[in-house]
């Protein structure tokens, strides 16, 4: 079993961040987990800075939460996740 300290320090190294031109204006963005079990972070390069640091916290609370292997339904975990 992961420890918290463990699990943190296993995503901290393990997050990749890109920006793809393919978002539509209406995404700010969102994260996957791959296959080796790290994560990736996709940022929409046309919202502003601060737009991308926000989008960038909320996935980031996705995957300290480990929303990934939850078997809630997504649009569950998003209410959630926008409540904090």
């Amino acid at each position: 079993e992961m420890n918290n300290t463990n699990y943190i320090g296993r995503w901290l190294v393990g997050i990749n961040t890109i920006y793809s031109n393919d978002l539509p204006l209406t995404c700010g963005g969102f994260a996957r987990k791959n296959e080796d079990d790290s994560y990736t972070i996709v940022l929409n390069p046309k919202h502003s800075y601060h737009q991308q640091r926000a989008t960038y916290m909320h996935e980031l609370l996705h995957i300290v939460n480990r929303d990934h292997d939850s078997e809630k339904h997504v649009n569950f975990i998003e209410s959630m996740r926008h409540n904090i």
